[in-house]
């Protein structure tokens, strides 16, 4: 190759290389021209819309189905994560309205006790040294632990240092002391103050007290679980002003829940309370925000509990009798059947007269249908019993003498001390007695002016005396007796049942002084019914019963405290402890005890008292069960049934785990695990 040629060749592919060049230049200034004025690599949405104008075939499929892959792989990757790392958790927030049968009296654990409303309210506004959680197990709440000496008899309880009252103040050693000695206190009146009798109260340090018994009671540790008060507020109430004080409806506890405020109708009806959480709360704060209660006079009608509930007003009832519960059932609520250790019973009032006699006891419990009353009345919801001691308990025995439901052995028994009059025959003779009273009293009366002396009284006197007898008296001829025995008849149509075939009336006694007795119990839908049928059963029997229903809010004031009735139907709570000394120790007869029969017998008090003093298992099943043996044999009481206990809430009230309670405001035992909202946080591990 010439060199000319060859020089020409390099030539060329010089001035190649520096046009190549030259592009790459102006490629990269280009760039950097939109680079500087965009301010951004990355490109806009409005850039990114335009991409399908910008590339072709081919390269606009690739780059779409790789779209595709990365979005659903991200979203499935967020999703993988969000299931694994990710957990929903309770929030805090939202409010819960309760309905409640029956108003609040007084918020204070002192006297709490005799109303259902009461021991709701102050379970979670008050707490005390102990708890029940769950599982019914018992646990230290305001106390860390305690001790128990050697003899059994001196408690020694190390206090929370955490803890502080509603208003801020610190909670110490003194609130203790200052409730138990309250409690004991017989101007004060507590229902209490039966459990604490001899017990010495005393402050070791700020955090620490002892209780001293006189004689050991193994059960002792369970009756602290009752609230106590702030003892810096309650000291400036004289103790005879504590019932009434206008504290207890604005009550300041330690519990998860504080009082915001009451609300009163224009009748200065207390118709709700609302409480808040309380955020300095020792253990974990409640997660629900506000917390109500609202009360109501009856379950059905316009403004009954169950139409709130159904209209959404509410979210939860406290109590739902068997004849309510299809009515409540929803798709948004939710039906909570808890076990309760509650019997129900008819207890003979031995104070009185009539109750005296056994054999009259025995018959009027012979004279029951107790499985007729479970199924038709409770509609199956309770179990028959036949003594006290329940299912769970020590000394229970599915084997015991029951009282069978036998009308000739009730009628065999009334027939040794009541003779028998027909029904026919007592009307009859009802009416004679009446319609002769009508007669006599409508008789004329000789009406002549007194006077100790002898004057002769004047002629006109006398004239105007016979007129006034003759307008103002109707002359026995002019009676029309026909009418008045008609009259009569209405009258006895109002008092006597129709139903009932005969009477009773003691042997060699009058005939209208008949077997006569009263049936009392409140006014709630299933009590209603039950009284009806058994005085129906009774009246079978030749019993003329007369049922006197009275408000629950009224029980205590009107019946437990004055005993005034022959029989009683009535609920008692036996609670977690077995103890029974309340309800059958002779000590108890009057209020504020609970033996509601007066049953006086000192087997039965030496066997309640020995109960208290021993924990060994073996000897209290033989206490209980020779206990309840001495209970059949004097008949104090008929023992019906035990009911269930149903608890309504609706769905979005969440985290409710109790199926065993041993009085109705356990229900609230884990109040702060309850909750509406949820969020989702970060596992941390």
């Amino acid at each position: 190759m010439s060199t000319s040629f060859k020089d020409k060749i390099v030539s060329i592919l010089r001035r190649k290389k520096h046009k190549d060049a030259g592009r790459v230049v102006e490629k990269k200034h280009d760039l950097t021209l939109v680079t500087h004025a965009h301010k951004r690599m990355i490109p806009s949405l409005r850039q990114f819309l335009s991409i399908g104008t910008i590339l072709k075939g081919k390269e606009k499929l690739v780059f779409f189905f790789a779209l595709a892959v990365f979005v659903v792989s991200s979203i499935w990757g967020s999703s993988v994560l969000s299931s694994q790392y990710r957990v929903e958790v309770p929030s805090v927030g939202g409010s819960y309205t309760e309905g409640v049968i029956g108003s609040a009296q007084s918020i204070n654990p002192l006297f709490a006790m005799l109303n259902d409303v009461d021991q709701d309210i102050t379970q979670i506004v008050y707490s005390g040294l102990m708890r029940y959680d769950t599982q019914r197990r018992l646990v230290p709440d305001l106390a860390v632990k305690y001790d128990v000496s050697e003899d059994k008899r001196t408690y020694t309880f190390e206090l929370k240092k955490d803890v502080v009252w509603h208003d801020g103040q610190p909670f110490t050693a003194d609130d203790v002391v200052y409730t138990f000695e309250m409690i004991q206190d017989e101007q004060v009146g507590s229902p209490l103050s039966v459990t604490f009798q001899g017990v010495v109260i005393e402050r070791v340090d700020e955090y620490t007290v002892r209780f001293t018994l006189e004689e050991p009671f193994p059960s002792f540790v369970s009756s602290l679980t009752r609230g106590i008060l702030p003892g810096h507020i309650w000291n400036e109430i004289p103790v005879d002003q504590m019932r009434l004080a206008k504290r207890n409806l604005q009550p300041i506890g330690t519990g998860p829940y504080m009082f915001e405020r009451l609300v009163k109708d224009e009748n200065g009806f207390i118709h709700r309370i609302e409480l808040k959480r309380f955020q300095d709360f020792y253990r974990v704060s409640p997660f629900i925000k506000s917390f109500a209660f609202e009360f109501f006079n009856e379950y059905e009608g316009p403004q009954g509990v169950v139409t709130a509930l159904r209209e959404q007003k509410i979210d939860g009832i406290h109590f739902v009798p068997f004849e309510y519960r299809a009515k409540v059932e929803r798709k948004h609520v939710t039906l909570h059947t808890l076990q309760l250790p509650q019997y129900t019973a008819l207890f003979f009032n031995q104070d009185k007269g009539l109750m005296e006699d056994k054999n009259t006891r025995l018959a009027l419990t012979h004279a029951l249908d107790k499985e007729r009353v479970v199924r038709d009345i409770l509609e199956n919801e309770g179990k028959v019993i036949h003594g006290p001691i329940l299912d769970g308990f020590p000394g229970f025995n599915t084997d015991i003498e029951k009282r069978e439901f036998l009308v000739e052995e009730a009628n065999a028994l009334l027939d040794e001390s009541w003779d028998r009059i027909s029904a026919d025959d007592y009307r009859t003779l009802l009416r004679d007695e009446r319609v002769n009273q009508i007669i006599e009293e409508s008789a004329p009366v000789e009406n002549i002016p007194e006077g100790d002396n002898e004057e002769e009284v004047p002629e006109e006197v006398e004239t105007d005396v016979e007129n006034e007898i003759s307008e103002t008296e109707t002359p026995t001829s002019t009676l029309d007796v026909d009418q008045v025995k008609t009259d009569v008849d209405q009258e006895l149509d109002n008092v006597l049942d129709e139903a009932q075939l005969f009477y009773r009336y003691p042997e060699d006694g009058e005939q209208d002084d008949i077997l006569e007795l009263t049936l009392v119990t409140a006014a709630t839908p299933e009590y209603t019914k039950v009284a009806e049928i058994i005085a129906g059963y009774w009246q079978d029997v030749g019993i003329k019963v007369n049922i006197r229903f009275v408000d629950p809010k009224d029980m205590t004031r009107e019946v437990l405290k004055t005993r005034d009735y022959d029989v009683l139907l009535y609920g008692v709570i036996i609670g977690s402890d077995p103890d029974q000394y309340p309800f059958w120790h002779s000590d108890q007869t009057t209020y504020p005890g609970l033996n509601l029969s007066y049953y006086v017998n000192r087997s039965a008090d030496e066997l309640l008292e020995k109960i208290r003093e021993t924990d060994d298992e073996q000897e209290l099943i033989t206490l209980y069960t020779d206990l309840q043996n001495t209970l059949l044999e004097d008949v104090p009481a008929a023992f019906l049934y035990t009911p269930t206990y149903t608890y309504v809430l609706t769905e979005d009230i969440k985290g409710f785990a109790v199926d065993r309670i041993s009085h109705p405001s356990d229900r609230f035992s884990n109040i702060t695990e309850w909750y509406i909202g949820t969020k989702k946080i970060w596992k941390l591990n």
